[in-house]
């Protein structure tokens, strides 16, 4: 089971590529997203190592275990509420990012709320299935979409509207200092490592430690081909236009002789399932850090928890439907990039917290 937690990395990394941090990033272009770049590879990492490190000490708990006896029991029921909250915003996101972008590449007539209820349903299902189970299946999707990516990234770089005289002048602005805002969605790529919150109960986290080295340096690779490859092709002052670059991009690619012409589709197709998977996976650990403010998770009754947890899915559905309703994706955008200055900080008390409580464990 240790390769899963590798898997989850990945998925956050892909899915990166074409939602919501590409468009901080890009929209700081010229205020520091190339520094943000370079000490995101180096925060991500140092927080990745410490707060795997930290968990490790615990095997088999999830945060739930870890916080009892170890926080006061309203503070740490205010503190799961709360990680609960981010983690389900984190999924709410990218299922309306994924809905405006079905429907206006796929098909402009079909009903943004109907896709979004339809999304909703496939997530609310999956994310209230067994932990073992959605992380199969995120091996299986990461193991499938990882050569297309990779491969759509090469097209892309191949293409005749690849312009490197474009990565060239975004480069001057390269010393410009960084601002908060493109440091907290850079470091936004290397978060996967912190569903361990939950899935450290099926890990054996101690045995993850020996190659964390390589998640830094996948990381890299993926947010520079984030950056600059959209930056190649539509200019450094164009992409401005562009609310979803990478999709943009695709539109424009064809494969000759291949069984799908338009590389769109076979994009959209491949980062939908991740979408889906990706906000399970989100849903999922943010409905356990609730079930932790109640329940134990080796107790009896599971049917008594499921309803529950469906009550708590139709609550945040409602939600998640009323922000689409009344957003459009700039306003999306701007409140992704508040959630984003949020988490950040977020993140990083949390992974302080869990390093501290595992010196005093050792201790």
């Amino acid at each position: 089971m240790t390769r899963h937690f590798y898997y989850t990395v990945l998925l956050t990394m892909m899915l990166n590529i074409i939602i919501n941090v590409p468009m901080i990033l890009i929209g700081e272009r010229f205020n520091g997203s190339l520094i943000s770049m370079v000490l995101s590879v180096l925060i991500g990492g140092i927080f990745i190592y410490l707060f795997t490190i930290g968990i490790s000490k615990f095997p088999n708990k999830g945060l739930p275990e870890i916080f009892n006896n170890r926080l006061p029991k309203l503070v740490k029921n205010i503190y799961l509420a709360f990680l609960g909250v981010m983690w389900l915003a984190a999924g709410a996101f990218v299922l309306i990012s994924f809905t405006y972008i079905t429907v206006l590449y796929l098909n402009t007539e079909l009903n943004m709320g109907y896709v979004l209820a339809f999304f909703l349903v496939i997530v609310i299902y999956g994310a209230n299935c067994y932990t073992k189970s959605i992380l199969n299946v995120i091996e299986i999707m990461v193991l499938v979409a990882t050569p297309v990516v990779f491969f759509i990234v090469y097209k892309a770089m191949a293409s005749k509207y690849f312009y490197f005289v474009h990565i060239k002048r975004i480069l001057h602005y390269f010393w410009q200092m960084p601002n908060y805002s493109s440091i907290s969605a850079a470091t936004y790529f290397f978060t996967g490592y912190i569903n361990l919150a939950i899935i450290n109960r099926y890990l054996e986290t101690k045995k993850v430690v020996k190659f964390l080295w390589i998640l830094p340096l996948i990381g890299f690779v993926v947010i520079s081909f984030t950056f600059f490859v959209p930056i190649a092709f539509l200019g450094v002052k164009g992409i401005n236009d562009v609310v979803f670059p990478w999709v943009f991009i695709t539109d424009s690619l064809r494969m000759e002789y291949g069984f799908i012409e338009r590389v769109l589709y076979l994009m959209l197709y491949i980062f939908l399932l991740m979408s889906l998977l990706f906000s399970i996976l989100t849903w999922h650990v943010g409905l356990k850090l609730f079930e932790g403010m109640f329940f134990n998770y080796n107790l009896k009754p599971a049917k008594k928890r499921k309803f529950y947890g469906y009550m708590i899915f139709l609550f945040f559905g409602a939600v998640t439907m009323t922000l689409q309703t009344f957003t459009n994706e700039r306003e999306l955008f701007d409140l992704i990039k508040i959630w984003q200055n949020i988490r950040f900080p977020a993140e990083g008390i949390l992974v302080v917290l869990i390093f501290f409580l595992s010196r005093r464990q050792r201790a």
